[in-house]
């Protein structure tokens, strides 16, 4: 650990070295982007002049512009044909600082009026373009800014999420948006289309994105034709910079203690020396000498001992001390002028490391004769590295903007598992049955975006090409089971003792054009966008399963020895202990997926307060699945074909508030994994899953209603009403009676309503002046859903309605932002809670009853201090300070809510109070 850290300081040290010589400067900046008042699109050419000097630029195709000025005051005036000219005043420059002024500019109300200056001040300015920024959102949407996310103690883009609006997560990465789990939500960053990275779900991992690479996020509630039609909950977009605003380079470090598990006794598997950098080091790696299954099983003699003992000895479970988690960032960027061109780029390289304890209580009970079918105690520990790059390039001529954005990230988590199953389910319990699961895994995504916007007499054409890559990576998994102290062998893989290793690969490339044009010559308030999007997805599932067996006279005795022991090459051969090959019995297969869509969308202003943004979208969506397995039968050849028309309607009541009505129709489809018709064991949850290539795509009709209201820079006030109609959606449900098996189905016809509230308010009132820094904020929801399934009965919650898995009934956020400019001090308190919701589903056939995941409480807090003329900040955070325990429980009676003594607890464990202190500096 000591070595890890030393190398992660050194490495920084290095960085800072290299660019700490290009900083140095005199001259402040001026920076901004001009956009128009009624739409919010962006004003290209905008002439900025600094009166009384020779000092001028033209904004781009951004609509944005930089003045290089010497420190001091300046009035500024923006003019551009057919709007009226504005004067703004007191801007001030400092030394090395970048001073933001965004500008909305507007028609003059008539000719007469086209040569008057609007005169403003600065104060003034940047006050109306955040109200503009905020009131021509095309779709409902709730987001948060980069700045919000550094007054959080979150560290990836999952923790953030659930500072949204009518958002949460599952498994501190899956968002669930208004109750909708993330089979129904969809991703992008810069406009792609982000890659499911899990093998098994529809799903995005959002712990894969560290949270210091974000400058905002952005979810989508209602559909516009031109973007993607499969969601119903939200649509979240990450992005991140071109342009940096000055130069800089930022570089933190930090240290974190769990509770529950920093400097506690662990036990650990074997670690690579490569682990900490989130990479492995070759020692769990498939043997090179391994030939194929087929060949593999016809070996005898010396060449099958030889092949067995060529397997690593890597069953070890020592004991060792859990250390303290470690952080690194290092970001920077910059924009060089060249005239009217600019080329900016940014670059972040960040490390983080944690390792955590978990004690788990497992069961699964018999609810006619209301006693444990099996009771299982986990104990485990997870050490766990995640290593992140960002390296995006922008260049700006006349109307042109070419960017090129590049994401790389991998997480490694190295998991020991260690599960004691109860001979006699019932208490008093006698643990007769050990298991273990070591196992490695390694998840990465590369994605490289390509893009380009070109203003044309008018209109605007936009234009990307993307590749990315996911991967999945989960060499030697080993599992071993033990009862009445002997090791299970001569068993299929999943019950008795095995390795396996496993790899899922994703190929994405995606390719879109579009092109916005005014309707009628010079005028803005009609306009047509037309769109085609491409992608083709291509996935390799890769698995090499391998079981344990015993020749007939191998002793007994044996058996009883430690896996480290059993398994050592003295044991290993075809007179002992041999592997056989099981890839026949398993699924591996290849997929490939093409998704192809071309849209129209109009924006229209009916009137002066009427606008309306509505069109259709096409997709055509072929799926195909082929196994590997010359045993297994199954393929899969689907084709989805789905019309999506949409209507957005803003009506701008007065110069604050806006009234927001809108009609789309969306879809879900189902995943790979889930139309598959093999199965693959689930270790973690003790359950093998079986695919359904019976799978419908579900269609969801979406309808929104919303209220909002910006009283003042920096503070809002929004309540919203949806409601939406699901056919066939697609749910995990139980698959045996005897077992935790499960698949997945289409339900019959589901129904959800919900309301929220969101608001913001600036404490200026109740503290004074040093207050108009200082929030106050919250938002909620109400959320009802109901869904029929034929499989459950009056055992059921509800009889035979209950609300779809994963939604809420509630969900509350709310926090406490002080800023004290004196000191240059922060605090910032957030609170979380989301109610009971189902986990799993139930189904009567398998006598089994809905899981619910408990309502949790979480409270954080930070505190900040500005240093070095606030260039160097340090922050403590502590996170999950209540320490609720995460609960997964059974229902003894028709109430939906949990009742400690009383209810069945399927499983339980907690996630211990985490501290940590970090200290970043900006070099400017």
């Amino acid at each position: 650990m000591k070595h890890s850290l030393a190398s992660a300081l050194l490495c920084v040290c290095l960085l800072l070295s290299t660019f700490l010589s290009a900083f140095a400067m005199d001259n402040g900046k001026i920076t901004g982007k001009v956009t128009d008042q009624k739409t919010g699109e962006a004003l290209i050419g905008v002439t900025v002049i600094v009166q009384g000097t020779s000092t001028g630029a033209v904004t781009d195709v951004e609509g944005r512009y930089t003045l290089n000025v010497a420190p001091g005051t300046y009035v500024l005036e923006f003019k551009y044909m057919g709007y009226q000219t504005k004067a703004v005043s007191d801007v001030v420059v400092k030394s090395g600082v970048a001073t933001q002024l965004p500008i909305i500019m507007d028609e003059p109300k008539s000719k007469e009026l086209q040569e008057v200056v609007i005169r403003g001040s600065f104060k003034q300015e940047t006050i109306n373009a955040l109200y503009t920024a905020q009131k021509n959102n095309v779709a409902v949407s709730s987001g948060i800014s980069a700045e919000q996310i550094r007054s959080s103690p979150d560290k990836n883009t999952g923790e953030v999420l659930k500072r949204v609006s009518g958002a949460s997560i599952q498994d501190n990465k899956f968002v669930v948006v208004r109750g909708l789990t993330d089979r129904y939500n969809n991703a992008t960053m810069n406009n792609v289309l982000l890659p499911s990275t899990e093998p098994d779900r529809k799903s995005f991992s959002f712990d894969i994105i560290p949270s210091g690479l974000i400058d905002n996020m952005v979810i989508n509630k209602t559909s516009t034709p031109d973007k993607p039609g499969d969601f119903a909950g939200g649509l979240i977009q990450v992005n991140t910079k071109d342009f940096p605003d000055e130069k800089f380079i930022t570089a933190s470090a930090g240290v974190s203690v769990n509770g529950l598990s920093t400097f506690k006794d662990a036990k650990t598997g074997m670690r690579g020396s490569t682990d900490y950098w989130t990479f492995d080091d070759g020692s769990r790696k498939l043997p090179s000498a391994v030939p194929s299954s087929a060949a593999f099983n016809n070996l005898a003699g010396k060449a099958k001992d030889d092949i067995n003992r060529s397997f690593k000895n890597n069953w070890r479970v020592s004991n060792t001390t859990v250390a303290p988690g470690t952080s690194i960032q290092i970001t920077g960027g910059n924009t060089k002028y060249f005239g009217e061109r600019k080329l900016g780029y940014i670059f972040s390289v960040t490390h983080n490391h944690t390792e955590r304890n978990q004690f788990a209580e497992r069961n699964d009970f018999d609810i006619d004769n209301k006693v444990y079918r099996r009771h299982n105690v986990d104990t485990s520990n997870r050490y766990s590295s995640a290593l992140g790059a960002v390296a995006n390039l922008a260049y700006s001529f006349k109307n042109n903007k070419i960017s090129f954005k590049n994401l790389y990230n991998r997480i490694l988590d190295n998991n020991t598992l260690l599960r004691d199953v109860a001979a006699d389910p019932n208490p008093p319990f006698h643990y007769l049955t050990q298991s273990m699961m070591l196992t490695l895994t390694q998840r990465s995504i590369l994605s490289s975006t390509l893009q380009g916007e070109h203003s044309l007499k008018g209109g605007k054409v936009e234009w990307l090409l993307n590749y990315s890559k996911t991967k999945r990576d989960d060499p030697d998994m080993r599992i071993s089971n033990y009862t009445d102290s002997h090791a299970i062998i001569d068993q299929p893989v999943n019950g008795g003792s095995s390795r396996g290793f496993f790899t899922v690969k994703d190929n994405i490339y995606n390719g879109g054009l579009s092109y916005q044009f005014p309707l009628l010559q010079k005028s803005k308030d009609h306009s047509l966008k037309l769109g085609v999007f491409e992608q083709y997805r291509k996935r390799y599932s890769i698995y090499r399963p391998f079981s344990y067996h015993s020749s007939p006279d191998f002793p007994y005795e044996k058996l009883a020895l430690s896996p480290y022991e059993l398994f050592s090459n003295e044991n290993l051969g075809s007179n002992g202990i041999y592997l056989r090959d099981d890839k026949d019995n398993t699924g591996e297969y290849n997929a490939t997926s093409n998704l192809s869509a071309g849209y129209f969308m109009f924006d229209n202003f009916i009137t002066k307060k009427l606008r309306v943004i509505w069109g259709l979208r096409y997709e055509r969506y072929n799926q195909q699945l082929k196994p590997v397995s010359t045993v297994a039968s199954y393929t899969t050849d689907t084709t989805f074909n789905s019309f999506l028309p949409s209507a957005n309607f803003v009506y701008n009541l007065t110069d604050k508030t806006n009234l927001r009505l809108s009609y789309s129709n969306t879809v879900a489809r189902p995943e790979f994994r889930e139309l598959a018709t093999f199965s693959f064991f689930d270790f973690l949850n003790a359950a093998t899953v079986f695919g359904n290539p019976n799978l419908k795509q579900t269609r969801i009709t979406n309808i929104d209603l919303r209220y909002e209201l910006y009283p003042a820079a920096g503070e809002t006030f929004a309540v919203a009403a949806f409601y939406k109609k699901f056919k066939d959606p697609i749910s995990e449900t139980w698959y045996s009676i005897d077992n935790n098996d499960r698949t997945y189905i289409n339900l019959n016809d589901a129904n959800t309503f919900g309301i929220e509230l969101e608001a913001r308010k600036n404490l200026e009132f109740v503290m004074g002046r040093w207050g108009k820094n200082s929030f106050i904020f919250a938002n909620g929801a109400y959320i009802h859903s109901s869904i029929k399934n034929p499989n459950q009965t009056v055992r059921n919650i509800n009889g035979e309605t209950r609300s779809m898995p994963g939604q809420s009934p509630y969900l509350i956020n709310a926090g406490l932002q002080i800023n004290n400019p004196n000191n240059d001090m922060g605090v910032t308190v957030l609170y979380n809670r989301i109610g009971s919701r189902i986990n799993i589903v139930g189904d009567d056939s398998s006598n089994k009853l809905d899981v619910f995941e408990n309502s949790r409480n979480l409270l954080d807090l930070q505190l900040s201090k500005r240093l070095f003329k606030k260039n160097g900040e340090i922050k403590l955070n502590i996170s999950d300070i209540l320490n609720n325990p995460y609960l997964l429980y059974q229902n003894k009676d028709d109430k939906r809510s949990y009742k400690k003594g009383t209810d069945y607890v399927f499983y339980q464990y907690k996630y211990g109070t985490n501290f940590s202190l970090s200290f970043s500096y900006t070099f400017r």
